[in-house]
């Protein structure tokens, strides 16, 4: 990739970004970076050698691919801030989570958009990023996007804003339930007197172990919970306490919980 580079904002998801671009040979020097925080700007510099910024200026408008990666409430004020200074022909990518494609548009002058939804796994480049682009992109702007994109993790394309919203459910906010189940394994075998240190590498490694062996199968996860479940054992008691607590019906509900609150979100960061 040669196009220049902007990212608004320098946090862990642009850090991500920046890293994974650097790692897969993009020129540092191509890669712009607009902070306000001294510190964070700093250390991008230092460790990547990419161009940083504390103030909007007329390098802006050198960018070709500007990724907004700002926090969502202070999405509006930034692109007011940035807009006189850009290229008319720029390529925009959203990551901030529930700002709406039509909201952006009406911001930034420009229907040159991409959104997408990365979640924090990126940090370690095993992220996934859902990825809506609107049909009216034209093929070389999708390309550019996914080449940006794809250093993260695994792309998911989705055929509309409603699918990436809910998709973020699940891959964005998913982390947290992994964290949160790996917590409940840890603080079970801890209470009945296992050392902690070995509870939680216990915990994470079984979870990791569990999603390798989920991505090498053709078989279901049904399956593979089946493949693990002898009838009257151990494991088969487990679940049937789970099952017991509606454990099912449990997560339907937050994942519901979750896509009713980013709409609810949506709304009213979209409301400038």
């Amino acid at each position: 990739m040669n196009q220049r580079i902007a990212m608004i904002g320098g946090g862990n998801m642009a850090g991500a970004l920046v890293a994974g671009l650097v790692a897969n040979r993009v020129d540092p020097s191509l890669i712009d970076v607009l902070d306000r925080n001294q510190d964070k700007c700093d250390r991008l510099s230092e460790k990547y050698g990419v161009n940083t910024y504390l103030s909007v200026g007329d390098w802006l408008g050198k960018a070709q691919i500007v990724v907004l990666a700002v926090k969502p409430q202070g999405m509006f004020e930034t692109i007011e801030s940035i807009r006189s200074y850009l290229n008319e022909n720029v390529l925009f990518i959203s990551i901030a989570a529930g700002l709406r494609i039509a909201d952006l548009t009406r911001w930034l002058h420009s229907d040159h958009l991409v959104r997408a939804m990365p979640n924090t796994p990126a940090l370690v480049k095993a992220g996934v990023v859902g990825v809506y682009m609107p049909a009216s992109l034209s093929s070389a702007d999708q390309a550019a996007a996914k080449e940006v994109l794809q250093v993260m993790g695994e792309i998911i394309p989705v055929s509309s804003e409603m699918q990436l919203d809910l998709l973020s459910t699940v891959s964005g906010s998913g982390p947290a339930y992994v964290f949160r189940f790996i917590e409940a394994l840890e603080a079970a075998v801890v209470k009945r007197g296992f050392d902690p240190v070995q509870a939680r590498r216990m915990a994470i490694l079984t979870v990791l172990g569990a999603g390798k062996l989920a991505i090498a199968s053709d078989e279901s996860p049904a399956k593979l919970r089946a493949n693990v479940t002898s009838k009257g054992g151990t494991t088969a008691e487990a679940l049937r306490v789970m099952d017991e607590h509606h454990f099912m019906d449990m997560m339907d509900e937050a994942i519901q919980a979750a896509y009713d609150r980013n709409q609810v979100l949506a709304d009213q960061l979209g409301q400038r």
